[in-house]
């Protein structure tokens, strides 16, 4: 299984760069889910998948201690979810900032609805059945390279 829609933007936030420097040190970001609702479904997908659930939730993002500005910490946010969301996601961040008593903040960003598909394989021993068909996480029968060796000579003819 993969990261989270939530998980991969805290990512993003803690590396995320401007004139050189970071928002905050990646240590003062913190992710949840909060009110999680699933979608039932049963659709094939790429022949041997099956699109098993849709998983909606709300996301927050916490970085604490952060000193970076709310509008650079909300460009960043709002550039990955335009970038990244999908149809079922919600293009809206609410964010709240309170002072710490060292004056730095506390920020949070609150995502309302992100979605995620919880795609299945059919396997032969996969732990959940659905009509009699066994499925299990793994990849999909679309293969897609991430890194590859290529060999060769070249001649000049």
């Amino acid at each position: 299984m993969s990261q989270s829609k939530i998980a991969k933007l805290k990512q993003h936030l803690a590396t995320a760069e401007y004139q050189g420097r970071n928002l905050a040190l990646s240590t003062q970001f913190d992710s949840w889910i909060e009110g999680g609702r699933i979608e039932p479904s049963s659709k094939t997908v790429n022949g041997n998948g099956l699109l098993a659930a849709r998983f909606y939730y709300s996301g927050v993002i916490s970085i604490n201690p952060c000193s970076a500005p709310a509008a650079l910490i909300c460009a960043f946010a709002s550039f990955w979810l335009q970038n990244n969301g999908g149809r079922f996601d919600s293009n809206d961040i609410e964010f709240s900032a309170d002072v710490n008593d060292d004056n730095s903040n506390e920020v949070e960003l609150t995502i309302e609805q992100l979605c995620e598909d919880i795609e299945l394989v059919q396997t032969a021993n996969g732990p959940f059945e659905l009509s009699g068909t066994r499925y299990d996480f793994g990849e999909q029968s679309l293969w897609i390279a991430e890194a590859f060796t290529l060999q060769g000579q070249v001649s000049r003819a």
